[in-house]
């Protein structure tokens, strides 16, 4: 039994799927879990991946966006219709509905996605040497102060997720100073590459993480 994990998809994207199904598997999961789920979403890059699924890879974008709002209005477990671009329904309600609305990540490296970002509730990023994380928190934040949203549901203001190759204390202070809340502390790569490690050497690189940097 787990009380304080939060369960985190990285990426899932959004635009190969149809927004009911999507919005049915979240509330279930985030109502199963104690709302512990957070939707990390992207809009993806391969266009076969789109062409096997039926999907408009030149839409993707703006699919994404609504599907968004679509997803929002489902899991809310009241009475909602919607009437936009791409998808068009009558008033609906979808059960269960979850106890509260469901934080969205927004993963991607495009000026767009930085400015999904920001309407919702967090950004994903990748694996970074320390030297390129400055730019990116500029851009992050510059997209911030040009939006107007308000941001919905997150426990801090906005979270931003990244990988530092470099797993060092002082890289660690210097990001966390710059706005970064959340890293994945390499349990899925070693040395900046990805290699095949089993479920033991995962468990353990966490404990030691853990027990190096978390106070």
């Amino acid at each position: 039994e787990t009380r304080n994990l939060r369960f985190l998809t990285t990426v899932y994207v959004l635009p190969m799927r149809d927004p009911f199904s999507v919005a049915k598997s979240i509330s279930t999961a985030a109502y199963m879990s104690d709302d512990r789920l957070v939707l990390g979403v992207g809009v993806g890059w391969q266009k076969t991946e789109f062409e096997l699924t039926g999907q408009n890879y030149h839409t993707r974008g703006k699919r994404c966006d609504e599907q968004l709002k679509v997803i929002e209005l489902l899991t809310s477990g009241r009475m909602v219709e919607f009437h936009g671009e791409f998808y068009d329904f009558p008033p609906l309600m979808m059960s269960p509905g979850t106890h509260k609305p469901v934080p969205v990540f927004i993963g991607g490296h495009s000026k767009a996605a930085f400015r999904r970002a920001v309407k919702h509730n967090g950004w994903l990023g990748l694996r970074y040497q320390p030297d390129e994380i400055p730019a990116i928190i500029a851009s992050l934040k510059a997209a911030r102060n040009a939006s107007n949203e308000v941001l919905k549901c997150s426990e801090r203001e906005f979270d931003i997720w990244l990988a530092p190759l470099v797993q060092e204390e002082s890289v660690y202070n210097e990001i966390e100073a710059m706005g970064v809340t959340m890293v994945n502390g390499a349990n899925f790569f070693v040395d900046g590459k990805v290699v095949p490690t089993t479920l033991d050497f995962k468990k353990q690189r966490m404990e030691n993480f853990a027990n190096r940097f978390l106070k």
